[in-house]
């Protein structure tokens, strides 16, 4: 027997052509707790009273075991200052001179003449990292600019794409949707008529 179902599977709810909902609008309260467990076998197990979809997602991984990093950690949290003495030692950024009782040091001397050529070679760096970026800042941040908007467009052009499928997809549903409803709905026409015709032979036959 040829199959004249001009769907692939099985009809078992039509939403763009029914409406139940509009004659038994008691149904709704029902309908939504079906969905709701639908959507917990959808989303990925969790033992949370209020699961996410990124629940799925590994574990956040542990931070090294070290006791450095354990005890700089607790004192983040605990807001304290940095000791004096495991600071930032700032002692090589300064030019002291040499102390009165080593002014006639030639080796103190000499450690007081490179911490200065240190101190000028930084500062020279500084100055040119500063020339540069007064030259060169402005077009890498449009360079970059540019790339970020090249990145928005491209998202929004992809985002755009998708939502046009997903509404092609819900109009051939609901075109389909809308075809198998009216073919259900002469089918069940066809068949009150037949059972009518049926009942009023059988009351005749009943009267003969």
């Amino acid at each position: 027997m040829a199959d004249n179902n001009p769907f692939n599977t099985p009809i078992d709810s039509l939403p763009y052509y029914d409406r139940d909902l509009d004659e038994h609008p008691e149904l709704r309260h029902q309908i939504n707790q079906e969905i709701a467990v639908e959507l917990r076998s959808i989303l990925p197990k969790t033992t949370s009273a209020t699961p996410a979809n990124l629940s799925h997602l590994e574990p956040a991984r542990p931070l090294p075991t070290s006791s450095f990093l354990a005890s700089e950690l607790a004192r983040v949290q605990s807001k304290k200052p940095i000791p004096a003495n495991e600071g930032l030692d700032t002692k090589r950024y300064a030019m002291p001179a040499p102390p009165a009782k080593e002014k006639d040091n030639v080796e103190a001397w000499q450690k007081a003449y490179d911490s200065s050529l240190a101190q000028l070679e930084h500062q020279r760096l500084r100055t040119l990292n500063g020339t540069l970026l007064s030259q060169l800042g402005a077009n890498a941040w449009r360079v970059q600019n540019f790339a970020m908007e090249n990145t928005v467009d491209k998202v929004e052009r992809e985002g755009e794409e998708v939502r046009k499928a997903v509404e092609e997809v819900n109009r051939d549903r609901k075109r389909s949707q809308e075809q198998g409803g009216e073919i259900l709905s002469r089918m069940e026409k066809k068949w009150t008529e037949l059972v009518s015709g049926n009942m009023s032979l059988e009351i005749g036959c009943m009267t003969l």
